[in-house]
């Protein structure tokens, strides 16, 4: 060739291996898309929210720790089996961060650090409206979801999207 090394084409085309396949191929949407999501769950926290990992916890200090220090209060939510949203998870967000999701006629329990919370469920663009928990050290707090009406409530998606699943205290048997 009379310009270049003879190893890079001078029209502009990617160099080809023997194999034919393209070594500076870019990666696909799909590629970048994963490696994106497991770089996300590699920096995402393990335990629970607001407690701290158990490496973390220094053996010698558990002996000279407050009771109230340790404490947690566990957070016990119940979806109601219901046709609509059968299929579909409710993400739970809890103060702004999403912890889990619950799928149709199951139970999710978190432990969290007694305090103030706010939680809402969401489901694409229709939300749960917004409650504020108050959990006491060392006590379960029971709460029940699902979708608010059937059919003839479909009109919540499009002109009510925060009214259209519902999250409310579970009545003391």
């Amino acid at each position: 060739m009379a310009e270049g090394d003879g190893n890079t084409p001078t029209d502009g085309r990617a160099a080809q291996d023997d194999s034919g396949s393209d070594r500076s191929r870019r990666p696909s949407v799909w590629e970048r898309a994963r490696r994106a999501m497991a770089d996300h769950n590699a920096k995402a926290p393990r335990g629970p929210m607001g407690i701290p990992e158990a490496a973390e916890a220094d053996a010698s200090d558990d002996d000279q720790s407050d009771a109230a220090e340790g404490a947690t209060a566990e957070l016990v939510l119940e979806r109601i089996h219901h046709y609509r949203d059968t299929i579909r998870s409710y993400q739970v967000v809890i103060e702004g961060q999403r912890v889990g999701q619950i799928r149709d006629n199951k139970t999710e329990r978190y432990l969290l650090r007694p305090g103030s919370y706010t939680l809402k469920l969401q489901l694409l663009w229709i939300f749960s409206p917004r409650v504020v928990v108050e959990l006491p050290a060392g006590s379960q707090t029971r709460m029940i979801c699902g979708p608010n009406g059937g059919i003839m409530q479909a009109w919540r998606l499009f002109f009510a999207p925060t009214t259209a699943i519902f999250l409310r205290f579970a009545e003391e048997a």
